[in-house]
């Protein structure tokens, strides 16, 4: 809450966002967010200064897209994990089909490896923690480096994973995901050999990997304990 904020802490987020807008003067920026987080609020007044800079807000794929296809050279989107037509991962892939010169930093609600792996699969050129906005810069960190060429992870991926998984000694490998993520889906061993191209008793064999590895007995079980730990959406 705003009002919990110390009046040191507000002058450090402000700081913060002045810093943002000065990064992101004269770029083309889009901002892809559902529900629309209130540090995005950027838009007040960043546009200030240069009629060549582009600074737009929308909340789903389809209006990102169609914004997208109106700008003139690279943009810079910030992307929320969830958008109101699809995923904030479907997106990035859009647009880097588009263009790889697009630099799209993806905005995680949750913590964890997976997703974090998902993204940077995705094109995201930088990958930032939702909750770390406001306690850390990793936002002006990831911004400054992706304009730069380079990627970047918030480190509080890492720190928070630590915490999360101490007492839990194995993880799914990301073809256990995969296939996790189709038994989410209702398929069938003969279904999921089929879509991934992989022998009916091979699948059999992953699945019952991964409700060991889960600490479950059947597959609906196993469908429930990944949303639980994130490793089906």
């Amino acid at each position: 809450m705003i009002a919990e904020n110390s009046d040191a802490d507000l002058i450090v987020l402000q700081a913060r966002q002045d810093m943002l807008k000065c990064l992101l003067r004269g770029k083309n920026v889009l901002i892809s967010v559902y529900p629309y987080l209130l540090l995005l609020s950027l838009k007040l007044k960043a546009a200030e200064g240069s009629s060549a800079n582009s600074f737009c807000v929308t909340n789903s794929i389809s209006s990102s897209l169609a914004l997208l296809g109106e700008s003139e050279g690279p943009v810079c989107l910030l992307i929320s994990e969830y958008l109101i037509d699809g995923s904030g991962l479907d997106l990035i892939q859009h647009v880097k089909s588009c263009s790889t010169d697009h630099k799209c930093i993806l905005i995680l609600t949750h913590n964890h490896r997976v997703f974090v792996q998902q993204a940077v699969r995705a094109g995201a050129n930088g990958v930032v923690l939702e909750s770390s906005i406001g306690r850390t810069g990793a936002l002006i960190y990831a911004v400054e480096q992706c304009l730069k060429g380079f990627n970047f992870v918030d480190p509080a991926f890492e720190v928070e994973r630590n915490k999360q998984f101490a007492m839990q000694p194995e993880e799914l490998t990301l073809r256990e995901t995969e296939i996790l993520q189709l038994v989410a889906e209702g398929l069938s061993n003969s279904e999921i050999g089929e879509r991934l191209n992989i022998a009916v008793s091979t699948a059999r064999d992953h699945v019952h990997e991964i409700l060991r590895r889960l600490g479950v007995k059947n597959r609906a079980a196993a469908a429930v304990e990944g949303l639980r730990q994130g490793y089906c959406r």
